[in-house]
């Protein structure tokens, strides 16, 4: 399968450079070349908008880069991402899903790198306040699958296998949702969470943006 080489040649490359805008820029052109022609997308990708210093620094936070294209940010595209990634099947990826986000913003991203959720065992409102004292966003739904499907070619797993994650960018109706993804790429996203209900599996991610 000639894309499944092309994705793991840039994997190879990416992970025997050091990063700088340079290399983490041609490796998500590469992821989304291959990716976009999936969905029937000719997607460009511009310059990472951190330094090589920038990208050090989020690394030793354990966190990392993606990039999602305004074209698959929103609610109404995503299930442009299931036709990439048939195997995540979600209700929440099909056509007229119920599953809004806080913005449509595409763009570079930093998230959580972790496999498993991090802030384990927190309730909403303690979540949002981490988040806050972070100055990161929650995450949306949109980008914690390209996150996950960055995860699965570079580590062989997805997110959340064995965890949950809150995503505070998402809802369904007032309630925000949680998800997590089977070993075998299935996506399970849900909304039966109430705001003050924490389990020490359950936990929540981030997303951050460049300040203009």
């Amino acid at each position: 399968n000639l894309s499944l080489k092309l994705l793991e040649q840039a994997v190879k490359e990416f992970k025997g450079k050091p990063h700088n805008s340079e290399v983490v820029t041609s490796y998500w052109q590469a992821l989304w070349s291959v990716w976009g022609e999936k969905a029937g997308l000719s997607l460009t990708v511009p310059l990472c908008d951190r330094t090589a210093e920038e990208i050090a620094r989020l690394e030793k936070e354990s966190r990392k880069l993606i990039y999602v294209p305004d074209e698959l940010a929103s609610q109404e595209s995503r299930h442009l991402l299931r036709r990439i990634f048939p195997e995540m099947e979600s209700d929440s990826v099909k056509k007229g899903n119920s599953v809004t986000n806080e913005s449509n913003q595409g763009g570079w991203f930093d998230i959580e790198a972790s496999l498993d959720s991090p802030n384990l065992n927190t309730t909403e409102e303690k979540l949002a306040n981490l988040l806050k004292k972070q100055g990161k966003d929650g995450q949306r739904l949109n980008v914690y699958i390209v996150g996950s499907q960055d995860a699965k070619l570079q580590t062989g797993h997805y997110f959340d296998e064995k965890t949950a994650s809150r995503l505070l960018g998402s809802r369904r109706d007032v309630r925000v949702v949680f998800a997590y993804f089977y070993v075998y790429g299935r996506l399970r996203v849900g909304w039966g969470l109430g705001p003050r209900d924490r389990y020490s599996g359950w936990g929540g991610r981030s997303e951050g943006a460049k300040k203009a």
